[in-house]
């Protein structure tokens, strides 16, 4: 699923590409991805509509309007935009696609097809998605942190996937790469981390999650940003993917686990219980 830094690198691409150009015709090949309305309601209300800002909230992408509509969208598992010429030859699972003004067309591309579209008439009608602070945001504090893991008694690996309570934008990618970084066990119990563990591990989602913005993001499988390139991240993980691989740090076999019903890479000396 694309993380903070997917998204991020989805963002950019949009802002770059589509403000200040207006929507000429949308076709829609897949309705289950417009979730709030009917596919004809959808076209109706966004035709002829000029994107004015690109914003981001955690995972989710907020795709605002000269009119004051919000198109909220969510990528889910493998949904990604596309920005192309009207000539590119259409690939599989184009569910969504808006015609722009300048030739070009912005295309919603999803092989396991959960990504979500929803349509709001203004920014207050927009649901309070109630998710944590991001890790780059001024919210996130050492002190917010540790405040907030003194009170998750469940794993550290579980409460990191947890977009509500502690941190929000970070998946399994990124979850397991910054306990390796911190040396933390992922089953720990989150409120039993001593302050020096929280402090690294703090330090680690920052760093982590700016270092895979720079790099575009993480493409494992699916994920592509809005040029149909790769992410460069995935040069970079230590665990993540890694399973039965050598530590790159001490030489011990990765481990691979189930924790929180999410797949689990760890190094069992880097990371001792």
């Amino acid at each position: 699923m694309p993380e903070l830094p997917e998204v991020e690198t989805v963002r950019r691409g949009l802002e770059k590409n589509i403000i200040g150009r207006q929507i000429k015709k949308i076709i829609i090949n897949r309705a289950k991805t417009i979730q709030n309305l009917s596919a004809d309601e959808f076209t109706e209300k966004l035709t002829n509509g000029i994107f004015k800002n690109i914003s981001r909230k955690a995972k989710y992408l907020f795709l605002e309007l000269e009119s004051g509509q919000v198109l909220l969208v969510h990528l889910k598992m493998s949904g990604a935009f596309l920005i192309q010429k009207s000539e590119t030859e259409l690939s599989q699972h184009i569910h969504v696609i808006f015609v722009l003004d300048n030739g070009l067309e912005l295309r919603f591309k999803d092989l396991r097809a959960f990504g979500r579209m929803n349509l709001y008439e203004s920014s207050s009608q927009v649901p309070n998605l109630a998710l944590a602070p991001e890790p780059l945001e001024k919210a996130f504090t050492l002190k917010h942190f540790e405040l907030s893991l003194q009170k998750c008694s469940g794993s550290i690996k579980a409460i990191l996937l947890d977009q509500r309570k502690v941190v929000s934008g970070i998946g399994n990618i990124y979850a397991d790469e910054a306990l390796f970084a911190s040396g933390i066990n992922p089953n720990k119990k989150a409120n039993l981390l001593n302050k020096n563990e929280i402090q690294k591990l703090y330090k680690s989602i920052q760093e982590i999650i700016k270092a895979s913005i720079e790099a575009g993001g993480t493409t494992i499988r699916d994920y592509v940003n809005t040029e149909g390139n790769l992410g460069e991240y995935a040069l970079q993980l230590f665990v993540y993917g890694q399973k039965k691989k050598n530590c790159k740090i001490c030489g011990e076999k990765i481990q691979y686990i189930k924790l929180a019903q999410r797949g689990t890479h760890f190094c069992p000396n880097c990371q001792k219980p």
